[in-house]
């Protein structure tokens, strides 16, 4: 079970490019909600992000946060973009959504505790 949570974190593969038919399992599995909010907080913290200059050729502004910082040697795909777009787009870690991954794993921490109390109080494999 926990290979296949493992498997659909949304690191290997990425998040946009989990098929269709798989993509419940990646919204059910709790590792998926810590790893977004532990990438978001990393890289996609931006305040001022740069601007792509078409003229220049080049990003103009921006911050000093990593998430600020322009990705290079890119494929020809995924020209353009900064360490905050990439990580969004790639990985579906968003700086704006950290409170609620946080949530919901607090959430799935409470439902594994109420199973395990469910289950100590009812499952008895004593025999009398």
């Amino acid at each position: 079970m926990n290979s296949i949570f493992f498997g659909f974190t949304g690191f290997n593969p990425p998040a946009h490019a989990i098929p269709q038919g798989y993509i419940w399992l990646y919204r059910i599995t709790p590792h998926h909600y810590s790893f977004a909010t532990l990438a978001a907080l990393v890289f996609s913290r931006c305040d001022n992000e740069p601007v792509y200059d078409e003229s220049l050729g080049q990003f103009v502004g921006g911050g000093s946060e990593i998430g600020c910082k322009v990705v290079t040697n890119t494929p020809v795909s995924i020209s353009h973009t900064t360490v905050k777009q990439y990580v969004e787009h790639m990985f579906e870690a968003k700086h704006s959504e950290i409170w609620m991954n946080f949530g919901i794993v607090i959430a799935f921490i409470v439902f594994f505790r109420f199973l395990a109390l469910l289950s100590l109080r009812y499952i008895n494999h004593q025999k009398r």
